[in-house]
């Protein structure tokens, strides 16, 4: 089953994005903001998707989905590589 285009991803309803991230998207990491929320990132085949937790209600709570390379930054620190 070939995934949906970043338009027609965005023109779903959030709860839909976040059901088809999850189960269709490929886990690429996870990472911490400075009041310890938790953020996974997803790779839709020609988007990335960005997954926010809620941990008080333990499930994924938002998503923001993105083509540029940028804000893949953030999660630099968090990549472990082994050493060589």
């Amino acid at each position: 089953m070939a995934l949906l285009s970043f338009n027609a991803f965005n023109q779903l309803r959030e709860k839909t994005q976040l059901t088809l991230t999850l189960m269709q998207g490929t886990f690429l990491a996870k990472r911490f903001d400075e009041e310890g929320n938790r953020f996974s990132l997803y790779y839709m085949d020609t988007f990335f998707v960005e997954v926010y937790y809620d941990d008080l209600i333990y499930q994924a709570h938002r998503c923001h989905s993105f083509v540029s390379t940028a804000p893949l930054e953030t999660y630099l620190a968090w990549i472990r590589l082994p050493n060589l």
